[in-house]
């Protein structure tokens, strides 16, 4: 394994002790970051917080009532956004998943008082949008990829995106609305004025039009043809895209649907089983090969672009 230490120890004068101390650390692996584990434990907590809530209070329906339900969730919620906002100079990860149980306690509020009051009537499924209005103001005033990602999920689900959706829309109608999500993303991708969402509204345009691409391989007969070439087509520009930003997600996502567009293509031609096997199985050997070189190129690659030098 090559190691760095030698040139460390050489740089002391020049970067001073204690800098050349963590480097080396670093190099030894002696030090390292859990950030990315405590956060993941931190969102869970936030996410069985929830859950906990939402158990306790349909347990205690018919006890404490809809209405008292309904400002009891609301109070709480309003008390995670004005902790986080009295702690915004020095947020921590705990900050974020107070805010985070917040905008979710934000949308199980408003999806339970429409369930029981029903005060859209027929047009139920605008609460969508108000909880997608809600949590993208709540993203810019606090900052939070999480509440920017939780209204692109209601704004999608709004728009016909949604889990099951894909069982009450024909091919054509799901791949449409999708596309119409990876459009609008791009499009407030444009308008954005906070770089560091950036990241957020590429990674959902990349799976919406992906998705939207891939929607119609189900069809049968030329449709399905179009639809697997018309996914590659996509999946390379997303992978293109990738490279360009060194951004490995990317280039995952791509790489993922291409093959799952060529397979599709091609076993939906064979009709023996043999060869069927045979092509699964080669596909899924290169595929582990191609990923683990993909991941060795882009640790060759370097930190991703930043957005203005796009």
């Amino acid at each position: 394994m090559i190691s760095l230490e030698p040139e460390l120890h050489t740089l002391r004068g020049t970067i001073g002790d204690r800098a050349a101390d963590l480097l080396i650390a670093r190099e030894r692996r002696e030090v390292f970051s859990l950030y990315p584990e405590v956060r993941l434990l931190a969102w869970a907590g936030a996410m069985l917080l929830a859950t906990a809530a939402g158990i306790i209070l349909k347990d205690n329906y018919e006890r404490i009532g809809p209405h008292a339900i309904a400002v009891l969730i609301a109070l709480v919620a309003a008390a995670c956004y004005i902790w986080t906002w009295r702690r915004r100079s020095r947020a921590s990860i705990a900050d974020d998943s107070v805010l985070l149980l917040g905008a979710l306690l934000v949308s199980a509020d408003v999806a339970f008082i429409e369930s029981q009051f029903h005060l859209l009537g027929d047009a139920w499924y605008r609460h969508f949008l108000i909880v997608a209005v809600v949590h993208g103001l709540g993203a810019y005033l606090y900052g939070s990829r999480a509440l920017l990602t939780l209204s692109i999920i209601a704004g999608a689900a709004w728009l016909g995106i949604e889990q099951g959706t894909i069982n009450t829309l024909d091919t054509t109608q799901f791949s449409i609305r999708a596309s119409l999500c990876g459009a609008l993303l791009l499009l407030w991708r444009a308008v954005n004025r906070r770089p560091e969402f950036a990241v957020t509204f590429e990674h959902f345009a990349a799976n919406f039009f992906l998705l939207a691409a891939m929607a119609r391989t189900d069809d049968g007969g030329i449709e399905q043809a179009i639809a697997c070439l018309a996914t590659i087509a996509v999946a390379a520009l997303v992978i293109v895209w990738g490279f360009r930003t060194r951004r490995e997600a990317f280039v995952l996502y791509g790489f993922v649907y291409a093959v799952i567009a060529a397979d599709v293509l091609l076993l939906e031609r064979v009709k023996d089983e043999a060869i069927t096997f045979l092509i699964v199985l080669v596909s899924m050997i290169a595929a582990i090969a191609l990923l683990l070189f993909i991941h060795a190129r882009f640790d060759q690659l370097g930190p991703e672009r930043p957005s203005h030098e796009r």
